[in-house]
């Protein structure tokens, strides 16, 4: 069926079908369907308004229609199907209502396309063919505006105020195509403006524009919206430029169909905003800094003469400034030896970058390791290395050196046991002042020890490295990060003579930076290598922990055959870890790495797995080969023998063959010769030449033979032999019998040479047959190794498995722990325990846990090449480091992503103001003086109603944080601390025990170690962990308030947060409502405000973002805070701990002990108060520190809004005056920047929708029949094309409109 010519002439339909409409129906037509087209029934199909983006067969909407129905009665079957209120497009085009499905079959095969297009609130239909609202509610007439350019009669074009808008080709509106119901009168002419941005309207009678004129040159991408955005009474209809007493329809049935609508800048940002990938933002932050740099060009001219230039360049530049390149900072803490150097050495793809050693712990200081972003090819590894102040180091030398000195002034004898107080002060100070001697270390005083030149030479200052490769950066570094107090140099070799001893740095090093590239760091992560949690040096362990609460992720290593029982994962994992998780609410920051997964028993390991049975198939295997193995070994070793005894028959045959030669030429010299066999009798085996035997054996090829060595000996021994046949030969004349004839000797020899023969081919034989054999057992052994493989994964993977479980749910469980008690004491009436107070399922698999390999993924990527192959892991994926790498790049997303949506944000607002006054030509509003300044007066008030507002609602913000923290936290402070009190004396008891050999956790300390608490304020780390009288103290406090803590900060305060933003949001929306209605009524500025409603979405993303940065800074504070309580404590005890740190003699440690107990029983019932006390007071501050910042937020934001509000309401020039050339020129060239910026976005949106459209026809199959007829004409081929038939039931997406 041929389209009806008729309907080129009708309002509203495409007169033929585009290639995208051909790429689309070919995409439809290939869903099989129970609609059969044809005899005047059609197959409609409907693209899906929200699968626009996805051009597959599965989106489209089936309908069956009859010839004669509308495109009115198919949109509605789909709005009711689809629920949902929509437009259609028929190849990219509007389509008139009431254009019937017979004017629209093109491609002649009875079937249809349109696509669906989401109506948004507030825009309302607009038929091309009948330019009237296809519905719209009865509203009152609105008052006409009093500004007398204006008409006061109604548009004869019929159209109503809320009348949705119509998209035409023209890209710039006019003065009366952003008016509302405004008929351009007969004295004005509307024409293309030279100038680059955009239309003008003149107005011949009086060579002035009206007041809405000034905003006709609004860049595209800032004009009013027309896609509903706007509010409906500021509605507007843009449309091609025509005649005045042009029809509408001559209007609307344009030669060329209209173009789809291509996102504007603006609309391309809101949506990167709300759906962009972390590296979709990052590429479009990246292009408008580039874009920000060509913003400026215009201005920089202008700003020592003009405020305005001199504001926009400073907003300019504070875009620039921001910064998105945030880090994300991962700690790696464990135990030494718990493989974590290994791992982040595989983590960044390097043998060796920070030093490993079997032997001992090397991590002396914190290492941070981030991406080198040098092009410099000599400087592919970078470091800077840090070392800490002169006044850090002297506090540290003070506090070793009475670890060092014991009562009589002596070097401690304990000072060789590297595990005791004074064996960590004696290896860090030795490792400074190498040449100093016991003795003089005992004489030396803090100041000597502080004069040396190479120390003050170091405190205070960057050591920076470079090197091109990373074996020669290995080396540079390691003598500054690795540790030697447990040195692995044999004692037994004596230093040469006048060789000085070298200082070591790494107890002077603060910090070591690193930069590479590596892949898992080039998203911003910086891996921090912390020093052991338990390592022996107390100072290296400090800083791991004071590390932890900074980092934002933290990777947590232990052996994978300890993970679960081993002290670092019970610790780390503990109660008062993860009780620290609950104050701080960072669940989401631990990550768990089992290290070592090779090292593995498979034997054990499938008996503790219950793997048996998997494996019973290979042991099955492993055994059969072991018993074919054995059989060949055997085989083997026997043919040898068989070699063997080939080899020595062919020794016996060359002698004879020699012998017999011989006897032949003494008969060929006329001698007498007899048979040598019968001049004596001999052994059995008859004795061979030493010398031969040995010539016979080294030509042997038999490998398994040993080697012969002729010496001195053996020569006299032959000689001996040599004599003794000779007598013999003399004394057994009687014995020759008869003598040899010539055929007698040849016959001997050729028996011989016969003899020799077969013993060689036997040999050969027996050759061939252990090189089969041995092929044989390679094979076995090699599908041996095999299996061993195979099985060596399956327990690796059973083990990984188990570990991680294992795990996941001993962090759950002692997080259900801490909630129990938390609830229990909170409201022990109403406790119930099988009442869940979360999802402990979602917390156990909220823990990432990755089992690894280090050495086999190093030796898996060609690394490691004089190690072993590692077994059980057959590509890198099992090795688990390719996913920690992913994971670690993982990490970064959400930071990285925050920071470009605040940049695109803070961009957008800026452009939408930068384009409101690059619009402005400068005449201002047609308004006299007095109405001018009217106009200015109410907008000031609602201006100045609008800061009060906002200032009370930040007001209002505080006292809420304060009431939630009074009531959260504060109102507890009373009960804990009597709980605190109450258990003071106990705990100090259990400090004073008798020391529990058997059992370290009950209580008791030794004399040394309770020194080194006290000398150290409180807190002190050995080889039995962390002892920290501090904490232990306030340990009711802390465990008491966790819950109250964790809700207060994880749910309250966000909530008062996103109140003040959904608040803030609320005031300006009804600001500008407040503006918008009046400008309706006076007629002036309307155009401009509209203009600024696109501002109010981006202003409810900056109160959103506002909101996010405050929680932000709500949680770093609270960190702090909750870190507070234990040192207010330490400030409390400093006397005591003087008293017992400076107490020695006999009876001391008693004296302490006594000493101790009173001090605490003395001050306990003030201590912990005034602990409570100065939480609150930061925890105060920090509500105030968030009001201050949300205010300065604020002010910033209202400043623009005054700007752009008095842009459009008040003009920038005063009365009668004009704006000079050179400024017109100066708004006029950003504005030119800013149009040509949104060309070219939407451009490459244009050129991306074609080439998905594309993309997806060229993905689709071919179907048989559709036009693709070979000879005859088009038409004749088209009629020839068989309508699709039904090919399966599908039913769901098919509908029968007929």
């Amino acid at each position: 069926m041929d389209a009806n010519p008729s309907a080129l002439s009708k309002p509203g339909t495409i007169s033929q079908a585009g290639d995208s409409y051909k790429k689309i129906h070919s995409i439809a037509k290939q869903q099989p369907l129970t609609i059969v087209p044809g005899d005047g029934t059609f197959a409609v199909a409907v693209l899906q308004h929200d699968k626009l983006d996805e051009i597959t067969p599965a989106n489209f909407f089936w309908f069956k229609v009859k010839g004669k129905h509308s495109v009115k009665k198919v949109r509605a079957a789909y709005e009711e199907r689809a629920d949902a209120h929509c437009v259609f497009k028929f190849d990219n085009s509007p389509i008139s209502d009431s254009t019937q499905m017979r004017r629209l079959d093109f491609m002649n095969d009875s079937v249809i396309v349109f696509t669906a297009h989401k109506q948004e609130v507030g825009e309302e239909e607009m038929d091309p063919a009948n330019p009237t609202p296809s519905s719209f509610a009865p509203s009152r007439t609105p008052l006409q505006p009093t500004n007398t350019q204006l008409p006061a009669n109604p548009s004869p074009l019929g159209m109503d105020i809320h009348a949705a808008p119509v998209k035409t080709e023209t890209a710039n509106m006019s003065l009366y195509e952003v008016s509302e119901n405004v008929t351009p009168p007969a004295n004005v002419r509307i024409e293309r403006s030279p100038r680059p941005y955009g239309l003008v309207v003149k107005n011949e009678a009086k060579e002035e524009q009206s007041g809405f004129s000034q905003y006709a040159n609004a860049p595209n991408g800032f004009q009013t919206p027309v896609d509903g955005e706007a509010p409906a009474n500021a509605s507007f209809v843009k449309q091609e430029t025509v005649a005045r007493d042009t029809p509408m329809d001559s209007a609307v049935a344009s030669p060329a169909a209209p173009e789809a609508k291509q996102p504007s800048m603006n609309e391309r940002f809101q949506k990167l905003i709300s759906e962009g990938t972390p590296e979709e933002l990052e590429a479009e932050v990246k292009s408008c800094q580039a874009f920000l740099g060509e913003l400026r060009k215009p201005l920089e001219g202008f700003v020592a003469q003009n405020k305005d230039a001199h504001h926009w360049v400073a907003q300019i530049e504070q875009l620039q400034k921001q910064n998105v390149d945030t880090p994300t900072i991962i700690g790696v803490v464990g135990n030494t030896g718990a493989g974590k150097s290994s791992v982040i050495n595989a983590l960044l793809e390097e043998e060796r970058l920070v030093p490993t050693n079997c032997m001992r712990a090397c991590t002396a200081v914190v290492t941070e390791m981030s991406y080198n972003h040098s092009d410099n090819p000599n400087a592919l590894y970078r470091a800077d290395i840090e070392f800490i102040q002169a006044s850090d180091w002297e506090k540290d030398l003070r506090i070793s050196l009475k670890e060092l000195i014991d009562a009589n002034g002596q070097v401690s004898r304990e000072c060789t046991n590297p595990e005791s107080e004074a064996g960590v002060a004696y290896a860090k100070i030795k490792a400074v002042y190498p040449s100093r001697t016991r003795d003089d270390l005992a004489h030396s005083s803090v100041e000597d020890l502080m004069k040396e030149d190479c120390v003050r030479n170091v405190l205070g200052t960057i050591k920076k490295i470079e090197k091109s490769q990373p074996e020669y950066f290995y080396r540079a570094l390691q003598s500054y990060v690795d540790s030697k107090e447990k040195s692995t140099e044999d004692k037994s070799k004596k230093k040469e003579k006048g060789e000085k001893k070298q200082m070591e740095f790494w107890p002077l090093i603060k910090v070591v930076r690193i930069y590479t590239k590596a892949e898992a760091l080039s998203t911003g992560a910086v891996i921090v290598d912390l020093p052991g949690v338990h390592d022996s040096n107390a100072a290296r362990a400090a800083v791991a922990q004071g590390y932890m609460k900074q980092c934002t992720g933290l990777f947590i290593v232990a052996p994978i055959n300890r993970a679960v029982d081993d002290k670092a994962a019970k610790s780390l994992l503990g109660e008062s870890f993860k009780r620290q998780l609950k104050f701080d609410g960072t669940y989401s920051r631990i990550t768990f790495i089992c290290s070592k997964t090779d090292d593995i028993s498979i034997t054990e390991a499938s008996d503790s797995l219950g793997l048996e049975d998997q494996m019973s198939e290979d042991w099955d295997k492993i055994d059969a080969i072991e018993k074919e193995l054995k059989g060949h070994k055997q085989e083997v070793k026997d043919l040898k023998e068989s070699k063997g005894v080939f080899t020595e028959l062919i020794n016996d045959a060359e002698e004879g063959i020699e012998l017999w030669e011989k006897l032949k030429d003494q008969l060929e010299d006329g001698e007498t010769v007899y048979d040598p066999s019968k001049k004596r009798k001999r052994s059995a085996e008859p004795k061979k030449s030493r010398k031969k035997a040995k010539k016979s054996r080294s030509s042997s090829d038999d490998e398994d033979e040993d080697d012969f060595i002729v010496d001195e000996d053996e020569d006299e021994v032959d000689d001996e032999d040599a004599n003794s046949e000779a007598e013999i030969d003399s004394d057994s004349a009687s014995d020759k019998g008869d003598p040899l004839t010539a055929e007698d000797i040849d016959a001997k020899i050729t028996q011989l040479k016969d003899d020799k023969k077969r013993a060689r081919r036997e040999r050969i034989e027996t050759d061939n047959k252990i090189k089969e054999v041995s092929h044989k057992i390679k094979a076995l052994e090699k599908a041996r190794e095999k299996i061993d493989t195979a099985m060596s994964a399956i327990c690796i993977a059973g083990r990984n498995n188990y570990s991680k479980g294992a795990i996941q749910r001993d962090f759950a469980d002692g997080i259900r722990e801490l909630d129990m008690e938390s609830a229990q004491e909170e409201d022990p009436d109403r406790f119930n325990p099988e009442d869940d107070l979360r999802d402990y399922d979602e917390v156990a698999r909220s823990l990432p846990v990755f089992c690894v390999s280090s050495r086999a993924y190093q030796k898996i990527q060609g690394r490691l090449q004089r190690d072993k192959a590692v077994p059980g892991f057959r590509t890198a994926e099992e090795t688990e480091i390719p996913q920690l790498q992913a994971h670690c790049k993982k990490l970064t997303e959400a930071g990285r992503a925050s920071n470009c949506r605040n940049y695109l944000t803070n961009l957008s607002q800026l452009l939408n103001s930068l384009g409101l006054w690059a619009s402005n030509d400068g005449t201002g509003l047609n308004l006299t003086d007095v109405e001018l300044a009217a106009e200015t007066k109410f907008l000031k008030l609602r201006l100045q109603k609008l800061e009060q507002s906002l200032d009370k609602a930040v007001m209002d913000c505080l006292k809420e944080m304060n009431d939630t923290l009074a009531e959260n936290i504060f109102e507890h402070y009373e009960h804990l601390v009597e709980l605190a009190v109450a258990e003071a004396n106990n705990t100090v008891g259990n400090w004073h025990r008798k020391v529990n050999r058997d059992n370290r956790a009950l209580g008791g300390y030794y004399w040394a170690t309770y020194k080194a608490i006290v000398r150290r304020e409180g807190v002190f780390s050995n080889a039995q962990g962390t002892h920290d009288f501090n904490a232990q103290l306030t340990e009711p406090i802390i465990k008491h308030l966790a819950s109250h803590w964790e809700k207060t900060f994880a749910q309250r305060l966000p909530r008062v947060l996103s109140s003040f933003s959904r608040q803030a949001k609320d005031l300006l929306t009804a600001f500008h409502r407040e503006i918008e209605l009046r400008t309706m009524k006076t007629g002036s500025g309307s155009a401009g405000v509209a203009m600024l409603g696109q501002q109010l979405k981006i202003y409810e993303q900056v109160f959103a973002t506002l909101a996010t940065q405050m929680l932000e800074m709500i949680n770093g504070l609270q960190r702090e805070a909750n870190r507070e309580f234990t040192p207010v404590i330490a400030r409390n005890l400093s006397t005591a701990y003087d008293y017992c740190a400076n107490e020695s003699g006999g009876g001391c440690f008693n004296r302490m002990k006594a000493h101790m107990s009173q001090h605490i029983d003395h001050f306990r019932g003030s201590m912990f108060s005034e602990s409570c006390e100065e939480v609150k007071g930061l925890l105060l501050k920090m509500c105030k520190q968030v009001s201050n910042q949300m205010s300065e937020h604020i002010d910033v934001v209202f400043i623009r809004i005054e700007r752009d509000y008095l842009e459009v309401i008040s003009g920038t020039q005063l009365p009668g005056q004009t704006m000079p050339k050179w400024e017109r020129h100066m708004r006029a060239g950003v504005a030119k920047v800013i149009e040509d910026r949104n060309q070219v976005v939407m451009e490459l949106a244009q050129n991306a929708a074609a080439k998905k459209v594309e993309d997806a026809a060229k993905d689709a199959p071919q179907i048989p029949g559709n036009n693709d007829h070979e000879g005859g004409d088009d038409d004749q081929s088209r009629d020839r094309s068989p309508a699709p038939q039904v090919k399966c039931e599908v039913t769901n997406n098919d509908m029968d409109l007929s």
